[in-house]
């Protein structure tokens, strides 16, 4: 019966204060049915829970489903002032019992609500649930022996036994080859970049403080139909914590980082795009030639220096993006042509061009033999499926010794021999 206008006030020292962090979580694109919308939800952290899920993470949230006031609905224009009107017209006692109403000229006569979910527990997803496990540990906040401990601790006996086999294998390096994306006929050398883009490199930092990036970044540029979205869909959905998506269909705030206003508290605050998404994975962009040219200037940052600097209303922030890039391009029009050069095939500009490390031009080639044998091997993945494709290792397999192999921090060696020492 207080009428909302009683004057309460804040006693700090007998107070009890928590960290809390409201997160929104998405959908896995992977596991909606095709054509559906991922759906949101909010899920509010409290206590220790604050900050155990990062964006990009795939995490498994267990708690309760509630119901909240939706405060947003009270900042639309004439609400707040209609509640003074009519709780000062009724004196404020009725105002108390009846609660707060909203404005009853546009049909808001109560406060709405929206669900939420309070989590009481935060854990990442493993390999045998949705979201496979994290192969591309963190390099820079955990040391390499407790890493290695940690992948090793997570393997059962059947899986360590597996892992000890592909340690041992001499040829371990064309049989992984061949188990990257097996459905696609081919293309070895384009699965050796793949595979060491998976593998990663290792992260520098000069004596003046100047971090040297360790990742990998791959630009496929080709004809049409030669499996070069084939290979960034395959990616996406081997790897975790990667992000797929076009470069038509995507701008530069999408990619990077937007400056959104918060709807309940009317702050500004940042939304990951794809580059944070992908934090300590890979980024596919697909159709990347057709970018436009703002939007590629906004990554160059990210591919570089593997940051991304916002200065937008009031907010002055640097963020991680340590992911490597996947682009899948066309030629100009439409077919690669042999007597020009690559510069001259593709429509980039030479600054973007120089931050990719590794280009594969994969070409149609008009040789009846190779289109028998390509004709074949789709026929048989239709008919036989899985007994059609027999790789030498399986998905989690290679996830586990990809992992495993990134727990290495190869150096130079600095005695007389030539080679590298772990």
């Amino acid at each position: 019966m207080c009428g909302n206008h009683s004057s309460w006030q804040f006693v700090r020292d007998s107070s009890k204060f928590t960290d809390w962090q409201r997160v929104r979580i998405q959908e896995n694109a992977n596991e909606i049915p095709t054509g559906s919308m991922p759906r949101s939800l909010d899920v509010i952290l409290r206590g220790e829970l604050v900050e155990r899920a990062k964006a990009g993470d795939k995490c498994v949230f267990t708690g309760t489903f509630i119901v909240v006031p939706d405060v947003s609905q009270l900042g639309l224009p004439g609400v707040n002032s209609e509640m003074m009107r009519e709780s000062k017209s009724t004196g404020g006692a009725s105002a108390g019992a009846g609660g707060v109403t909203g404005l009853k000229s546009l049909g808001v006569r109560d406060l709405q609500y929206k669900t939420a979910f309070l989590a009481c527990m935060v854990v990442e997803a493993h390999a045998g649930k949705p979201g496979g496990a994290d192969i591309r540990a963190d390099n820079e906040t955990r040391d390499e022996m407790a890493q290695r401990k940690e992948v090793i601790s997570s393997l059962t006996t059947p899986e360590m036994e597996e892992l000890k086999a592909m340690v041992d294998n001499q040829y371990i390096y064309t049989d992984l080859v061949e188990s990257i994306a097996p459905t696609v006929y081919g293309h070895e050398l384009v699965k050796k970049g793949l595979l060491l883009q998976l593998m990663g490199g290792v992260h520098k930092t000069t004596k003046e403080g100047m971090n040297i990036r360790g990742d990998i970044n791959i630009c496929i540029v080709g004809d049409p139909s030669t499996s070069k979205s084939q290979f960034l869909k395959y990616i996406c959905s081997f790897l975790p914590r990667a992000v797929y998506t076009s470069g038509k269909a995507s701008s530069a705030a999408g990619l990077t980082a937007a400056v959104v206003k918060d709807e309940e508290t009317g702050e500004f605050t940042i939304e990951a795009g794809a580059l944070m998404l992908a934090d300590n994975g890979i980024c596919a962009i697909d159709e990347f030639d057709k970018m436009d040219i703002s939007d590629q200037v906004a990554i160059h940052e990210a591919m570089e220096q593997q940051t991304i600097s916002i200065a937008k209303a009031g907010i002055h922030a640097t963020l991680n993006a340590r992911t490597s890039i996947l682009a899948a391009a066309n030629p100009i029009g439409g077919r690669y042509n042999r007597r020009q050069t690559l510069r001259q095939n593709i429509a980039m500009s030479a600054p973007i061009m120089s931050r990719f490390d590794l280009f594969f031009v994969v070409l149609d080639e008009c040789n009846e033999a190779t289109d028998i044998k390509i004709a074949d091997h789709i026929v048989n993945v239709h008919r036989f499926k899985d007994r059609a494709i027999q790789p030498k290792y399986s998905t989690e397999a290679l996830q586990r010794y990809i992992r495993f192999a990134r727990t290495f921090m190869p150096k130079v060696c600095r005695c007389a021999c030539v080679r590298t020492c772990i």
